[in-house]
């Protein structure tokens, strides 16, 4: 493979891509923009000679959930060695930290889940994967509205630009796979949040946070926006950084299927 005539970074929804400038091959009669992804996940952009760097970025914004699903698809595979089981002792992460799971059976009990010292203590009724796993994804949507809820509150007297009184966003929490939020900046205005951030560290829900709401006033990712960005949080990167390298960790946790 020949050197790349450019190297750069590409970020979308927090996200930053190693990107590569190929040009087409020579061979090819009407060459157009192609995108790959190698192992290593550095993005290969195959490009016309005249194409400028302004219309490149805006066919990876335009393609930007789908270059994501790309990366995340290569995490899950390097990350199959932690695939989880539910199972007694096996850790999990909350807010940065793992914690061991400590499964009590007991039919008479109603389910539920506690943070004792170092694990996650699960009394169930039944003890099978898919119902621990079922307990588990309700017990982190409740402590993901909390908590969420919580720093959103603590984050919005930083936050001058939003009319809070007439036009106060409506936060949603889901889960997503290739983005960690988004945001709505037209009545009403909705802030949307990644359920697995609850998994991550508290600085990481606060960028997150930051980030959409930064949104309000620069929709895209300029140097203005980053710049809004660094007057709320000036080390965003090493936030951004944690859950680029933690994303496969904290994106996929597949629910197993019922035994029979």
């Amino acid at each position: 493979m020949k050197s790349p005539l450019k190297r750069f970074q590409f970020t979308y929804h927090q996200h930053q891509v190693m990107c590569e400038l190929y040009p087409p091959h020579p061979l090819t009669k009407k060459p157009k923009i192609s995108l790959s992804l190698t192992p290593e996940l550095v993005l290969k952009i195959k490009a016309p000679k005249r194409t400028t760097h302004q219309q490149i970025i805006a066919i990876l914004e335009k393609h930007g959930d789908w270059i994501l699903q790309q990366i995340n698809k290569q995490h899950a595979k390097q990350e199959q060695s932690h695939h989880l089981q539910f199972i007694q002792s096996e850790k999990h992460l909350f807010l940065g930290q793992y914690y061991a799971l400590d499964i009590i059976e007991n039919s008479a009990l109603k389910p539920n889940i506690q943070v004792v010292d170092q694990s996650l203590k699960i009394t169930i009724r039944q003890n099978t994967p898919q119902k621990i796993a079922y307990l588990l994804n309700s017990w982190y949507r409740f402590q993901a509205i909390d908590l969420f809820s919580k720093r959103l509150l603590l984050i919005k007297p930083s936050i001058s630009w939003i009319n809070w009184e007439k036009h106060p966003p409506l936060l949603r929490i889901k889960k997503m796979t290739s983005r960690w939020g988004s945001y709505i900046h037209h009545t009403p205005r909705v802030i949307t949040l990644n359920q697995h951030l609850i998994k991550a560290p508290l600085n990481c829900i606060d960028y997150v946070i930051i980030h959409e709401l930064c949104h309000e006033v620069q929709p895209n990712h300029s140097k203005k926006f980053y710049s809004l960005v660094s007057q709320i949080m000036p080390d965003w990167k090493i936030w951004q950084s944690q859950l680029q390298q933690k994303s496969a960790l904290l994106l996929y946790n597949t629910i197993p299927k019922e035994q029979n």
